[in-house]
Order: structure tokens, then sequence, then C-alpha cells
């Protein structure tokens, strides 16, 4: 308890308040709230307590699932911006009484997480998955799922997601994953999903193909040395190599340019375009290839840029997208010459086994040694493809894989949105819309990979037929194969065995293949699969498809598509009916905010506070544990001594998440500073120090009156009648003086009720802990709930019988009245006990100034405003004063300006020991 002291120049008031502590403390005020809120059941998607049942059974479902965090870590700010707008959207749609059904759920992240375990094993006991073996490695994944869950659950609750645990998920459990392999075996099926030999994005470091979006395009203009896994100093990158290779039959040699020697093995052509003069008499002819010593063609091909290097390009399918295309497009073989580790192959006769950046620079030397090295060009500007998870370079290699046919999926996907079923918001610039289509324009004409070459993860339900010598011609995933091999698609072991002895018989033995299928792939049935599919179950029924799918921008080809797609493919519906897109969370400085920029920032650091000691500890730790690299961590470091040097204040749950929503969401990036969760806290304060005011200012006879039947004078109508814009109390503190003070508490308690509720799904933990206190006081309005989530959110019916228009009006002008006397009186002093005089020419006006003088008093801290009512200059009340300015004896000179407010003028006169000093007709 505490005693608040309220003082005026009149008089003071001393009030006795119990258990309102006199600041707004986050950790205070937060602490026991969620616990509140799940021991009530407000989560549950049957929990609508500020409806009747006849509202429940027609208003429509409002359903989401979070986007499944990776476990691969905790939760960082771009987790809590998505997270905070979904539990907007939920509160609010609660609070309007809507059943509303969040799923929380996490995602394996087969890629990721078993890249950052391995990293961690390497970094800590100097092993690799290789020495531990598959299931092992498994079971201690399975351990860094249980640690990071906990984690990341708690962080959840922290924010204040109001999300449904009873319905919790991981991508890979027993029914997640049962539902997998049953849209496996359906789109095998229908003929989607088929095996083929194909080009694939590899990563040497991964041992294992990866999906595009794991493919970072990383930008060097000119020679740059780079640090990659497996070597032991950098190599270097960024340099155009001019070879080369001279003509059959001629003397004459073609100089052709590569920024990769190391793939000269693998040449099977050179390609010029069709129309470059420079080579079109070349065009059938053929090279000695420098390494093989057999002769290649020069074909043309119109995909060849003229513009890059020397114009002719050596064309290496196994290596290169663009020329696997042309090779396909010329029948010409394919050489693979890079292997799985990244090293070279047996094609590569001294240099087999040799990594391949080593071999680069061997290679060099040993070509220029024969002349046959032409130039190097070191500013050459050039994009790497770099594998997100390990940082290495990617390689394109010519693999067996599994793919799924998307030109049929792709149109449906393309129409949804074309027709308008399938909204995509923000849609103002039709930014998201037309990237949808270019998507899904070029994934008509290229498959999807689905499988990984990795241990975490789903296994593929497919089982190959194991021949008498034991071998099934594709049991080596890096194998050349011919494609031969007989696959049985089953949801189980037993289902595959059944169906390969109706078709081969008793004798028959499998083995299932060992890698496992895209993340993507599982988390494309997220929408429905969390409802019960395949099952017709009545979540289905009810919630399908779901309200929104909000997620950021960044994923919407890669996720949102897929989503659609399959659910279109699976169950002829959409997966839900709207996309809300939110921007990249970025610094202050407008950067991505990621690991490799060192500018990442956890949500509890700026919710409980953080010293810089301990920011730099957390680095520290994370670098420890294989987490950061060396780099990262020294650029972790220098961020949070630029940035952070005197550490973090605690600002609690509720002023990030408002520090978030006040964000232009729809804006192609967000820019966040730590500041402004400072600002936002100090607002919460505000709004703390509001209500205590209000509560100091009701009477105990008053806590029970009913503002609506209040005869309130101009000034409170006015407020009720702008309560949704804001709340005046500065313009009220002076009627409090007055012994009508009824009206203007029940007023102010009425505007923070409404209030109250309006910030409920932006400031939980704030909004409930006010109003409950403020409930358990009596104050007039406020409801005995135990939670605002009880409550219904103020709603423009409501409001509609106080909105005056014609009183706003009046308000308005009386505002601009003050706002010119606060002009005026700007270089006066208030010692000089200034007066302010209102002359009005109509009665109309005369009234209402002399019952919104205390506004005006209030609002410009003068104390002496006189409302004179005159009819013209002439008037007496006019002569007397200008009467008193001629009388006076100062020293400065007396200026008249002239000035209208609509009817009303202002003199304005400033008084110093009883004389007038100046005064200014308005």
């Amino acid at each position: 308890m505490c005693f608040l002291l309220y003082y005026s120049k009149r008089y003071c008031i001393i009030l006795y308040v119990i258990d309102f502590p006199a600041i707004f403390k986050p950790k205070d005020v937060e602490n026991g709230w969620y616990d509140t809120w799940q021991r009530n059941k407000y989560f549950a998607s049957s929990r609508t307590t500020n409806s009747t049942q006849e509202e429940k059974e027609t208003k429509e479902p409002f359903s989401m699932v979070l986007p499944p965090p990776n476990i691969t870590g905790i939760l960082h700010l771009g987790h809590a911006l998505t997270v905070i707008i979904q539990d907007v959207l939920a509160r609010w749609h609660r609070m309007k009484g809507h059943p509303v059904l969040w799923i929380p759920g996490l995602d394996h992240a087969g890629i990721a997480t078993q890249a950052i375990v391995e990293r961690t094993l390497q970094h800590t006991r100097n092993i690799t998955r290789y020495d531990m073996g598959r299931d092992e490695f498994t079971q201690l994944i399975w351990q860094w799922k249980a640690e990071k869950a906990a984690v990341i659950k708690q962080q959840l609750k922290t924010l204040g997601a109001t999300l449904d645990w009873d319905r919790e998920y991981f991508t890979i459990d027993k029914s997640h994953s049962a539902a997998v392999t049953e849209t496996f075996v359906r789109l095998y099926e229908r003929n989607l999903l088929y095996r083929a030999r194909d080009l694939v994005n590899w990563s040497p470091a991964l041992r294992s193909t990866i999906s595009d979006i794991e493919v970072e395009d990383f930008v060097v203009n000119g020679k740059t040395r780079l640090q990659l896994p497996g070597y032991n100093s950098k190599i270097t990158v960024g340099q155009l190599i001019k070879l080369v290779y001279p003509i059959k039959d001629s003397k004459e040699e073609l100089i052709i340019a590569t920024t990769r020697p190391e793939t000269i093995f693998g040449d099977v052509a050179i390609a010029v375009h069709p129309n470059d003069d420079r080579y079109s008499r070349y065009i059938g002819q053929y090279v000695l290839h420098p390494i093989r010593e057999t002769f290649i063609p020069i074909i043309a091909d119109s995909s060849v840029k003229r513009e890059f290097g020397t114009g002719a390009v050596k064309i290496t399918p196994a290596h290169d997208r663009l020329d696997y295309n042309i090779a396909k497009r010329h029948n010409l073989p394919v050489i693979c010459v890079i292997d799985e580790g990244g090293n070279m192959t047996d094609a590569c006769k001294e240099f087999k086994g040799v990594p391949r950046f080593i071999t680069r620079k061997r290679l060099m030397d040993q070509l220029s040694v024969r002349g046959l090295v032409k130039g190097v060009e070191d500013n050459h500007r050039m994009t790497l493809p770099l594998c997100s998870r390990t940082h290495d370079v990617i390689e394109y290699l010519p693999k067996e894989q599994w793919f799924l046919r998307c030109t049929a999926m792709a149109k449906r996907a393309h129409k949804a949105v074309a027709n308008g079923e399938l909204k995509i918001y923000p849609s103002e610039d039709s930014i998201y819309e037309q990237m949808w289509y270019n998507w899904l324009e070029n994934y008509k004409h290229r498959d999807w990979c689905v499988s990984r070459q990795l241990w975490w993860g789903h296994r593929i339900p497919a089982y190959s037929i194991i021949h008498d010598d034991g071998k099934d011609n594709d049991n080596d995933i890096f194998s050349d194969s011919d494609n031969t091999t007989s696959w049985i698609i089953a949801r189980s072991e037993e289902e595959a065995r059944s169906l390969a002895q109706e078709k081969y018989g008793n004798t028959v033995n499998l083995r299932q293949d060992p890698d496992v299928l895209d993340t993507w792939f599982s988390s494309t049935i997220v929408p429905f699969a969390t409802l019960g599919w395949p099952e017709n179950t009545e979540d289905m029924a009810r919630h399908y498809p779901l309200t929104l799918m909000e997620t950021g921008h960044d994923i919407l080809m890669f996720w949102v598509t897929r989503m659609v797609m399959l659910s279109l493919e699976l169950t002829q519906r959409l997966p839900f009916k709207e996309v809300l897109l939110h921007g990249v969370l970025c610094d202050g400085n407008g950067k991505k905010m990621s690991k490799s920029s060192g500018n990442v920032i956890s949500p509890e650091n700026i919710i409980n506070g953080c010293t810089f000691e301990e920011l730099n500890e957390q680095a520290r730790r994370s670098h420890a544990a294989g987490i950061l690299s060396a780099e990262e961590l020294q650029r972790t470091l220098r961020v949070n001594t630029k940035t952070y040097s005197m550490g973090i204040p605690d600002c609690g749950t509720d002023a990030l998440r408002l520090s978030l929503c006040a964000r232009n969401i729809k804006n192609h990036t967000i820019n966040f500073d730590v500041d402004d969760c400072r600002t936002s806290k100090y607002f919460c304060n505000k709004i703390w120090q509001a209500s205590k005011y209000v509560l100091l200012m009701t009477k105990e006879d008053q806590q029970h009156e009913n503002v609506e039947k209040e005869n309130l004078n101009d000034l409170d109508r006015w407020i009720l009648s702008r309560l949704s814009w804001m709340v005046e109390i500065e313009g009220t503190k002076f009627g409090f003086r007055s012994g009508n003070s009824a009206g203007h508490s029940n007023t102010l308690a009425k505007c923070l009720e409404v209030s109250l509720r309006i910030l409920a799904p932006v400031t939980p933990y704030l909004s409930d802990d006010l109003y409950v206190r403020l409930a358990k006081k009596g104050l007039p309005g406020f409801l005995s709930v135990t939670s605002l989530l009880e409550t219904s959110y103020p709603m423009p019916y409501e409001f509609k019988h106080l909105r005056d228009i014609g009183l706003e009006e009046r308000i308005r002008e009386l505002m601009d009245v003050t706002n010119a006397i606060r002009s005026c009186m700007a270089n006066v002093s208030k010692k000089s006990n200034p007066e302010v005089n209102i002359l009005v020419n109509n009665v109309r006006d005369y009234n209402f100034y002399r019952e919104n003088v205390n506004l005006i008093k209030g609002a410009s801290k003068i104390w002496n405003v006189p409302i004179h009512l005159i009819e013209s200059a002439n008037d007496g009340n006019f002569n007397r004063m200008m009467t008193r300015d001629n009388n006076s004896d100062g020293d400065g000179v007396c200026t008249v300006q002239y000035m209208h407010t609509n009817d009303c003028s202002l003199l304005i006169t400033a008084m110093v020991s009883g004389k007038m000093r100046s005064h200014m007709l308005i």
C-alpha cells in the first residue's frame, strides 16, 4: 500500500490507496497471468465466454496454425514478430465472440537441425555423426529436441501466446509422420512422384541435396579469399580464367573464359552464340581437350551470353544447370568429375580424391606451365551458391532422387489467386501476387526434388527389391544407377512386403530407401494434418480450410505456395482463405537480423533486460557450443559494443509487443530499435498512472453510478464522442476542483474501461492487471471478470449514440483557442500572473466559453481567464480594457494585432506588479 498525494494551489487531498503500486513494473504485473489464462482454458477453441450459445453456433470459427519454429535453437525477434501478430489476431477474435483455434507446433527441420547438432558435436567432442552411427546420432538429436522444445515453449508463453497447447504437434511425431507417409503414397499412386536422375543442389559438407531456399547467393566483386568447411586455409574465388583450346586440324585456337577450371575434366563441348560473328565459322568444328587429349565439338546455343568473358564457354553438364540443359538439347554426354564429398572422381586421373579447390590451384599451375592459361582477371564480379547451413560452396550434381511433378498443381495454385479465391495481403501494390505468379510459372517447368541424404527426418516410404546377389542396383545413393531398380511404395514395411510378394513371389527381400524427405514436404501438409487428416475428423469439418495464414513474405514461395499446391491436390480445397504477409525484421540501421551479421536479439533480453557483459557472455557460450563461428562471434561482440554498451533495460513483454505492433508490418522490411521498447514501456507506465489517477479522482459514492445517466457537461460529452480517438485527462483535472466532479470521474472511468479493452489484444498483461484491479475497486462500468478475454471488444455500434458531430466541432474551436493562447504566451513568464480576456460577440458563444473555461485554464495553465460579451469594438468592456492599457506606465511599447477565430476575439494581457506590460488582440 502507499500514500499518494495530489496537490493544487488551493488545497491538498490525501488519498489512501491499497494494492496499487506507484509505477508500472513489468515483472510484477506480468507474473502469474499466463497461468491464470491457461487455468481458465481461455485458449481452447470451445471457450467463447462472451458469447451466448446461439452466437457460438452462428459465429464463424477463426483458425490459424503457428508456423512451426525450427528446433535448431531458441526463438529470435523474427519469430516473436510472427507470434505477436498472430496472438493479437487471436485475442481480438476471441473478444469478438468467435471460437478461436490456434495450433502450436515445432518443425524437425531436417537439414538445419542435423547440421547444427553435428557442428556442436564436432566442436565439443571432436567427432562426427559417422563416428556415432545413425541410431545413436538420431537419439542425440531427440535429446537436443527435448531441450530446445522446452525453451521454445516457455518463450511462447512469455510472449503471451494464447495457443491451444492440447493440440501441440511436432512434424516428426507419430500422427504427423503417418500423414506424411500417406501423402507420399497418394501422390505416388497418382503418378505425381517418380524417381529419376537429374541435376540437384548438393552440399558436400552435408553430403545431401538441399532445397533452393537453403542456397544463399553470395556476391563477390573480384578476387576474394573464403574459409570453407574441410579446408585448413582460405580458398580463392572471384577470378575469371582464360584457357586455350586448340582447334582440330588448324593452327588456330579458341580462348574460353571460366571461373571453374577444376571442372575441365568434365568438359564435353565448347559453346558459342549462333549469332556471334567472331565464332560462326568454327561452329561444327572440334577442339582438343587440354587434359583428356580427346576432341570435343564446338556447338551453337542461344543461351550463351556473348558478353561473358570471350563469348566462348566450356560445357560441363554434370556441374552447371545451364550446361546441363544445353547438353540435353544437343545430346551430349554427362561426365561427373566431383563426388558427393567435394573431391575429384576417377575421371580426373592423377587428381582422383583431391579436394576440388586444391585441384583448382594445382591444375592452374600445370596448365600455366604448358602455356594454356592466357590470362587471369582478378576483378570479376560473380555470385557463388553457398549452403546456408554450412557455408560451403554447393555443387550441382546429377543424382538419383525422388521428384514431385508440379505442373498441374502449380497451375491450380496460380488460378486460385488469379480468380480471387485466395487473398494475399498486403495487396495495395500487388507485388506479392506478382511474385506468386512468376514463381509458379517457373515452377510449372521444374519438378521438386523431395529426397534428402540425411539421417534426421521422415524416411521415404519406398522399398527396393533386393536380388539374389544382395544388390538392389540402387543401394548406394551416390551411384550412377541406370534407374532399373524396382520400387514398392507402401505405408509400412509389412504392406510393402505384402505388395512385393503379390508381384514377385514369396522369396522377395526388401530394403527401405535410406533417404529422408525434404522438410518442406512434411511442413506443407501442416494446415490439414494438424486437424486429423487423412481421417474425416470433426476438426476438419469445422476448421478447414483455416481462416488465415500469417507469416513472413520471405517464405511465401517456398512454403505458402507448396501448402496451396498440396492441399488442392490432396483435399481439393485451399488450406486457408487468406494469407497475411509481414516484412523481414531488421535492426535499427535497416540490416537484416542474422547470425552472420551479429545483430540477432533474443526477446528475453528485451523483456528481462541484459547487461553488456551478459550479452557478450551469451555470444561466447554460443561459440563454445558450435552455434556461432569465430567470425560470427567477433561480429556479434562488435555489434554489442557499438549498440548495447550500456546493456538492454528490462522493458517487459507488453512493451515488446507494443513496439512490434506499432510498426507497419506490411512494409517489405521492418526496422526495429531496442530504444523503441523503452519508449513503449514509458507508454505503459502512462496508462498505469492514468488508471491510478482515475481511481484517485473517483469518490466512493460515485463508483456505482451510470455514466450514461449523468447530467454531463459539454466536455464530458465530447470526450465520450471522441472516445475512440483520445482520452483528454489534462483537460478535466481542473474540473475536479468544482463541486460537479461526478460527471468528470465517470467519463474518465468509461474512457479507461473502453481503452483497456481496446489495448487488451496488444498489451494483455497490463490491460488484464489494471482492469481486474480497478474492477475490484468498484470503478463504474468495470465488469467483475478474471480476464478481459471474458469481455467483448469495443465495437462502433456501442458508441453510436454518444457521437455528437456538432459538439466535436465546437470543442475543436475551443482547442484552437487554447493553442492560440499557448502560442501567444510562449514568451510570457507565468510568474507575471498573466490574464487572458476572451471577448465574444454573441450569447451562444459567451455561454459555451463560460461553461468550458476550465478546459482552457487547465490546458494553458493560465488561471485568470475572464469571458466578456461585447457587441462591437465600441463596447464599454472593450473600451475599459483599452483604457487600462493606455493608462499603463510600462517601459515597453504596446502593440495591437487583429486575428479572428470564428466569432471569438481574444485580448491577452500580461500584468507585472499590477501594471499592464503588453496586450494582443486576436
